[in-house]
This record gives C-alpha cells, structure tokens and sequence, in this order.
C-alpha cells in the first residue's frame, strides 16, 4: 500500500481508498521562501514563475477542499506581507538592498552561485514549457519541505 501512495501521489493521483492531505505547511513555506529567494534580491520575474510552478503543482495534489482555501488564503496574505516589507527596504536603502536581512551573503554572490544559476534556467525551461511543474517542484505532495 505504501509502495503505491508513494508512486501515485507525487504524480497527484488519489487512489478512492486515500484520504485527501490536509497539511499543505510545505507549499505554503516554500512560497514565503520564494520572496527572499527571488524577489528580495530583484528576481521577481524568477520568483512569480517559481511560484506559478509551485501552484501547478500543488493544483496537482490531493488536498482537501480546506486545504485548499487554507493554502490561497496564507498565500494571498504572504504576498501582501512581502510586497510591503520589499517597498519598505527599497524605501530604505534606496533601492534592492545589497544583503538581504539574515543573509550571509551578498545579492550578487547568491545570483552568481550555481544552484540559483541553475534554478533561474530550470525556470526559464518551465516558462517555455520545455519542463512541468513536478520538474520544478519535484517532492511528494505531502513533502515536508519543498525547495526551488
């Protein structure tokens, strides 16, 4: 039985006999995350098709209809919430900040790291449908973490 959940839903398909997920904490933090990520160094572009894989893919997933609202409402709020702390730190500096707050490194070092190097062209890819959602957010949907 677990040999088929884990085949089956990372694909979101629901056998009738599953329950649907209640806990959608993973997508939820891996959108907050994708505004420091993305956005808080001027990527937004990065971040919105992050994000727009990220809905893909949990659109794919057996959530329950709770779930679901619960999910669209923290994302709606998130999005408030970093729009108004990113104007404020632009307000601020001047501009996109250098370092972010709690980042121990700068901007452009983190731009020009590999892994977020190979995450914008991975992005790229989706954006013109060269790659899928899973491709991108590639962990179960009942993942614990889910990164870009």
């Amino acid at each position: 039985m677990k040999k088929l959940l884990a085949f089956l839903l990372p694909l979101g398909l629901t056998p009738a006999f599953a329950e649907p997920l209640q806990d959608a904490r993973a997508f939820d933090h891996a959108y907050a995350a994708s505004f420091y990520i993305f956005d808080g160094c001027g990527d937004a572009k990065y971040g919105l098709l992050f994000r727009d894989a990220l809905d893909a893919r949990f659109a794919q997933c057996p959530f329950s209809d709770q779930a679901r609202e619960a999910h669209r409402r923290r994302n709606a709020q998130q999005a408030k919430k970093s729009r108004d702390l990113m104007k404020n730190l632009i307000d601020e500096t001047g501009g996109v900040p250098v370092r972010l707050p709690g980042m121990s490194e700068t901007c452009r070092q983190r731009q020009s790291a590999p892994d977020y190097v190979e995450a914008r062209a991975r992005l790229e890819r989706f954006s013109q449908g060269a790659l899928k959602a899973e491709d991108i957010v590639s962990g179960p949907c009942d993942a614990e973490t889910l990164t870009p």
